[in-house]
């Protein structure tokens, strides 16, 4: 081992090591190259602390640029496995806090402590928890409040026509969720394309709300027994974030084949 602790200055272009990487002063510019100084390498270290300390990926992806694309339910946990994505706890259970933030390390969930003012973008809905959140929304920390407020659709969101749509077969029988539909959106249509028909008689399918079912579709608005589209025009304002179902009924026949897609169209404010 040789050491100089007298040394002032180095090459412009230092290999660091045998055939190592690089770092190069290229006209005052600090770049971090190759063996071969034809491309940039990784540079790693320690998370930002200071104001002109560089910012990490995780750090990005925790405070930064926070966008949520799953949830978590502590009782049953997804199985982590895709490093950096970033989910929230939607029900509490285990070492699983609600409304926790988790990024996945790729081989466990590390828990993202909410701060105040920080902002999450939601990609899609999270429904079937304690706690729900709309898709395409941002939502900021309150910690007053210990809750996550909703700020309202994404910009690129605002003022725009949006579809959704799923498919059912003949064993989807009850409500199906197609979309929650954010406070004073209007939906406007719906259609349902049968592909396979039911082979029982009297199947019906209904779509609306909780509060009526078949608010915006009727059960005589299709035929279950015939292939083909079938389109309601429909104009319903709703005045508060609402979940909109497609109720299959097969009624006292049980069939054996049967498939539809269902696509709801409404106006985002």
């Amino acid at each position: 081992m040789s050491k100089n602790y007298h040394l002032d200055g180095v090459g412009a272009n230092l290999e660091l090591g045998k055939r190592g990487p690089r770092i190069k002063d290229n006209s005052g510019v600090i770049e971090h190259k190759n063996q071969a100084d034809d491309g940039f390498v990784i540079v790693r270290g320690d998370h930002p602390v200071d104001d002109n300390d560089l910012v990490t990926k995780r750090y990005l992806e925790t405070r930064a640029n926070v966008i949520v694309t799953g949830q978590i339910d502590g009782g049953s946990p997804p199985s982590p496995g895709t490093p950096g994505r970033i989910y929230i706890c939607t029900t509490a259970g285990g070492t699983y806090n609600l409304k926790s933030l988790y990024r996945d390390t790729g081989s466990s969930w590390e828990e993202i402590v909410p701060i105040e003012g920080m902002v999450i973008s939601i990609t899609d809905d999270l429904t079937g928890g304690t706690d729900e959140y709309l898709g395409d929304h941002l939502y900021m920390w309150d910690a007053d409040g210990s809750t996550w407020v909703a700020l309202g659709p994404s910009p690129a969101e605002s003022g725009v026509v949006k579809t959704k749509r799923i498919t059912i077969d003949y064993t989807d029988v009850g409500a199906n969720l197609i979309v929650t539909v954010p406070a004073n959106a209007i939906a406007t249509k719906v259609m349902v394309n049968v592909t396979q028909v039911w082979n029982s008689p009297l199947p019906t399918i209904e779509v609306g709300d909780a509060t009526d079912p078949d608010r915006l579709m009727e059960a005589k608005d299709s035929d279950l027994n015939k292939v083909g589209l079938y389109v309601a025009d429909c104009f319903y304002l709703y005045g508060s974030a609402t979940a909109i179902n497609s109720t299959l009924a097969n009624n006292a026949a049980t069939p054996s084949q049967g498939q539809l897609t269902v696509i709801v169209q409404y106006d985002l404010p």
